[in-house]
């Protein structure tokens, strides 16, 4: 039960920052939307730079979708009924994240914050292609298990689009220093979901798969 109410909240969650960013850089004025971050000294958000502009709607547009199709990936229910639909989803998964990091990692050197916000969003990029790439290797090889560790990994990661924001704003106003919590964010984003998600799949997901594997062993003992 908690892990189905676990799932749609992540669900909503993804979905609500996925629809709301493309509405308000797609819909609305974004240059209106982002005063508040231009006010801090995001002066790029007034979208003079075409280029920046360009990566930047290629940016948010190929992270919302992995963000919202995520929590899909994980449904077995799907996954065995419909096989060839999970991989297909996959797919567009893997090369919305391939994109998004790349055109992430060119944003990153215009990032608020000097060289450790720089130096943060390009790790989360980086750390973004190797879980996803690793997850993609291991179902090429046909390793199951791996595959569906690294998945949330790469999920995780993925959902550093919302703690960020999240963290951001508790960070930032708290201490009433909006550039240090900002850089603070953007570590904590990534790396806090990481860890959080490491130490669910060593408690969850290896101790399921270890009781799953010594009942069948018993079975076949006896």
């Amino acid at each position: 039960m908690l892990k189905k109410m676990g799932f749609v909240i992540i669900l909503l969650l993804s979905a609500v920052l996925g629809i709301s960013a493309i509405v308000r850089y797609f819909i609305l004025d974004p240059v209106e939307g982002n005063a508040i971050l231009i006010r801090e000294g995001m002066t790029m958000f007034r979208m003079n730079n075409q280029l920046w502009s360009i990566a930047l709607y290629i940016h948010i547009i190929t992270a919302a979708i992995p963000l919202v199709l995520g929590p899909f990936l994980f449904i077995k229910k799907l996954r065995n009924l419909h096989l060839q639909v999970h991989r297909n989803l996959g797919r567009v998964y893997v090369l919305m994240i391939l994109t998004s990091s790349i055109v992430g990692i060119y944003l990153s050197f215009y990032a608020h914050g000097g060289i450790l916000a720089i130096l943060g969003f390009i790790g989360l990029d980086l750390t973004w292609l190797y879980t996803t790439y690793k997850a993609y290797k291991y179902i090429r090889k046909k390793h199951l298990v791996l595959h569906e560790e690294w998945m949330y990994r790469s999920y995780a990661v993925t959902f550093a689009a919302l703690t960020f924001r999240m963290w951001s704003a508790i960070i930032g106003y708290s201490i009433d220093n909006f550039t240090v919590g900002y850089v603070v964010a953007i570590w904590l984003s990534w790396i806090g979901n990481l860890i959080a998600i490491e130490l669910w799949i060593r408690m969850n997901l290896r101790k399921g798969k270890k009781r799953l594997s010594k009942g069948l062993t018993e079975e076949v003992t006896h």
